[in-house]
């Protein structure tokens, strides 16, 4: 096999590199008049924002994780640098693409805040060398916080505030049978904007998740060379996979607390500090979690799982 320096296989390997953006003068976008544009609570403190942020990848850095920042990949693009500027959402990278083994597929956001941003880092991968196996294209809608891997052979992509079904199935056309053996997809209640506020893979047989919104609505899973779908419940799959789940409740959902990134495989994970509880329960099989300051950060309604895109999991 090629040595190449990309490609993802779980969600719970080694992180070897991820593409970043730090933020800049486009968080001064951010207004009163917009909030619901860009997807902030608030507008934010530059300083503080970009000094949080700083200090998460001070963790990654010490995690032995490459940062692949989006500007050192774009510096001689100045059509791309000048639309950054616009774009305080580019820091959330993961909504934009996902990698997967042979390349990359890009997204299709649905926020109007975010069109076009995954164009921008559709250059970026480029000129990395990953393949673009495909795009979501409007009126199709999926944005990586919808999508993740349970082990090595399955994707899961939840229909949602962020996401619709035809979403779902053109990536499912994309990967399935090429990439993955299994797709399940999942339907969210309203109010949910993206799995990765629900659910987070933490090793092969170990989860982070809260439940309830998940089991409203069955689920369908798809199987490479199947032509109809089966029908099962989110848990019911977690059972059939031996995951056991670490649950948290309402409060810390809301709070952001499940949205870590696991570096080092069954070992090491970087979280908001404010996550103390989940980080307590997660050292009881073995963990150690990183953590950084995000009070000014999570404005922007995200934290390290929505502001990294895996470039390669081993």
């Amino acid at each position: 096999m090629e040595n190449r320096k990309w490609g993802v296989i779980s969600a719970y390997g080694d992180l070897e590199s991820v593409l970043m953006h730090r933020p800049g003068v486009e968080l001064d976008v951010v207004n009163d008049q917009n909030l619901d544009v860009f997807n902030f609570d608030a507008p934010v403190n530059r300083d503080v924002f970009v000094a949080e942020y700083d200090a998460m990848v001070s963790q990654f850095n010490a995690h032995g994780v490459e940062c692949v920042f989006l500007t050192d990949i774009l510096k001689d693009d100045e059509d791309s640098i000048n639309f950054i500027k616009h774009r305080p959402n580019m820091t959330y990278t993961r909504d934009l693409a996902a990698v997967f083994h042979s390349g990359a597929v890009l997204l299709g956001p649905k926020l109007l805040g975010r069109w076009g941003d995954q164009d921008i880092v559709g250059r970026a991968l480029k000129r990395m060398g990953i393949p673009i196996l495909g795009s979501i294209d409007c009126p199709h809608f999926l944005e990586g916080g919808g999508v993740t891997m349970i082990g090595e052979d399955t994707v899961v992509a939840s229909i949602c505030d962020r996401a619709n079904q035809s979403g779902t199935k053109a990536l499912r056309d994309l990967i399935l049978c090429s990439e993955v053996e299994y797709f399940l997809e999942v339907p969210l209640p309203p109010g949910h904007i993206h799995i990765d506020g629900l659910y987070m893979t933490l090793d092969e047989n170990l989860a982070i998740a809260h439940l309830a919104p998940l089991n409203i609505l069955p689920c369908r899973l798809f199987k490479a060379g199947e032509d109809e779908p089966r029908h099962i419940m989110f848990s019911e799959y977690l059972e059939l996979r031996n995951i056991k789940v670490i649950e948290i409740d309402e409060q810390e959902m809301r709070g952001g607390h499940l949205n870590l990134v696991v570096t080092n495989q069954s070992k090491k994970a970087i979280g908001f500090e404010c996550a103390s509880r989940l980080g307590l329960e997660m050292a009881k099989y073995g963990w150690q979690v990183s953590t950084f300051p995000s009070d000014t950060l999570f404005k922007g309604n995200g934290g390290a799982h929505c502001m990294t895109m895996p470039l390669h999991v081993t």
